[in-house]
C-alpha cells in the first residue's frame, strides 16, 4: 500500500479520473452539472450557435450592432408598412428613382403633393399632357411664350361683315356674328365708303363671345344714304 502510495501524483489522478468519466458516462453528468456562466464566447467553436438553438425573441434591437441588419439580409416583403414608423421613410432615405410609376397608387400624388415648380418640362412625357387635361381658362396670355402660337397651329381665319344702308332718319345698329363652331379674335366697323353728309359712328362693340355691333347715323338734312359695316374676325376649328 504504501509503495502504492508513494507512486500517486497529481497527473495521475487526474488523468485516470478523466478515463474513468469518460468510459462511465461521467462527461454527459459533467456538462450537465456546469456551473452558471462558466461557458463563455472563448469555448463555443465556430459555427456552433445555430439558428435553430436561438429561442424566439432572444434577438432584440440592443442586441443588433449599427449597420448589422443590411438590405441584403431582408427577405422579400418582411418590412410591411406597419412596421414602419411615422414619417421614418424620409426624402434622404430613398434612393434615386427608387419610387417609380409602378410603385405609385392611383391618384397617389395629388396636386397639393407637388411642390411648385417641381414639375418641369423635362420631366413630362411627350404627349403627356393633352387638351383633355387643361382646365378652362388654364393657357392664358401671360404663359404663351413669344412666337409659340404660330399660324399652322391655329384654324382657319373667317372674316365675316353685315352691311346697311343708313339715311339721315336716325342711329342705326348693324351687327355681325361668328358661325356654330367658330371663336371670335376682334371685330371693327363703320361707313367704309365715301358718304355724302356728315357719317357719325356712335360705337363699335362685341355684345358678346361671338357677336360684334356698329352703330352710326348721318347728319344731313338731304337725307343721302350710306352704308355702315361691321366686321368680326372668325377663328375655325
Amino acid at each position: 500500500m504504501k509503495q502504492i502510495h508513494k507512486r500517486l501524483t497529481y497527473a495521475n489522478v487526474m488523468s485516470s479520473l478523466a478515463v474513468f468519466l469518460v468510459l462511465g458516462g461521467g462527461a454527459a453528468f459533467a456538462a450537465g452539472n456546469l456551473p452558471r456562466n462558466s461557458v463563455g464566447p472563448r469555448q463555443l467553436q465556430p459555427r456552433a450557435v445555430k439558428t435553430g438553438y436561438i429561442d424566439r425573441n432572444a434577438v432584440t434591437v440592443g442586441k443588433i450592432n449599427l449597420e448589422a441588419v443590411r438590405a441584403g439580409k431582408l427577405a422579400r416583403n418582411s418590412v410591411p408598412t406597419n412596421r414602419l414608423r411615422n414619417n421614418a421613410v424620409a426624402t434622404s432615405k430613398i434612393a434615386n428613382f427608387a419610387v417609380t410609376s409602378d410603385k405609385l397608387r392611383n391618384s397617389n400624388v395629388t396636386t397639393e403633393k407637388i411642390r411648385g415648380i417641381a414639375v418641369t418640362g423635362d420631366k413630362i412625357a411627350p404627349g403627356a399632357v393633352d387638351t383633355g387635361k387643361l382646365a378652362d381658362a388654364a393657357v392664358t396670355n401671360p404663359k404663351l411664350g413669344n412666337s409659340s402660337v404660330r399660324a399652322e397651329k391655329l384654324g382657319p381665319i373667317v372674316i365675316r361683315t353685315e352691311t346697311e344702308t343708313v339715311k339721315g332718319e336716325g342711329p342705326v345698329s348693324v351687327e355681325v356674328s361668328c358661325h356654330d363652331g367658330e371663336r371670335m379674335l376682334s371685330g371693327g366697323g363703320g361707313f367704309l365708303d365715301e358718304v355724302s353728309g356728315s357719317p357719325v359712328l356712335l360705337s363699335s362693340t362685341n355684345l358678346d363671345d361671338d357677336t360684334w355691333q356698329v352703330r352710326g347715323y348721318i347728319t344731313d338734312e338731304k337725307k343721302v344714304a350710306g352704308d355702315l359695316t361691321a366686321r368680326i374676325i372668325c377663328l375655325g376649328d
